[in-house]
């Protein structure tokens, strides 16, 4: 009978253990979770790349950005502060591709519209512009295939030179 005592004494400290050491691993879970969730609003090297050599990276790399948090019925529910600090980012990139030079005028028109709307007070409407500038920027430089287009650019009307 004691030997039973002793088993079942080892078996219940086995199965506590087993328990809390469940709880530690889904406590850290969270929580790494929680943190992978504030650092996805914030502009950093881990978003985008710290230069792009080609503004159709750049352009390419922005729109899946407003695909994947305003496309799609989306825009309703966007996040103003993410969104702001991605604009933030989208004019230091432009100031970036103005300062070395953009030969393509049209283009050039394009990147100073762009860059006007991200550096004001953005509100749904402006973000949506952002998104269709950068749509419409998307489908002429890299042949994104979708059958919509906004007309807000310069570019997609012009013979843009990927050289």
């Amino acid at each position: 009978m004691e030997h039973a005592k002793v088993m079942f004494s080892i078996l219940s400290l086995l199965i506590a253990a087993t328990f809390a050491a469940l709880y530690i691993y889904i406590f850290s879970l969270h929580t790494e979770m929680e943190g992978s969730k504030a650092s996805a609003t914030e502009v950093s090297a881990a978003s985008f790349p710290t230069e792009y050599q080609f503004v159709e990276d750049f352009v390419s790399d922005f729109h899946a950005f407003y695909n994947r948090t305003t496309g799609y019925g989306m825009i309703e529910r966007v996040e103003m502060e993410d969104q702001e600090k991605h604009a933030e980012a989208v004019t230091a990139y432009i100031n970036i591709f103005l300062e070395n030079g953009v030969e393509h005028h049209d283009l050039k028109v394009d990147l100073q519209a762009i860059k006007m709307i991200a550096s004001s007070e953005l509100d749904e409407a402006d973000v949506r512009l952002l998104h269709r500038y950068f749509h419409d920027l998307d489908k002429a430089m890299n042949g994104y295939d979708h059958p919509d287009t906004f007309g807000v650019t310069e570019t997609f009307g012009g013979e843009y030179n990927h050289e």
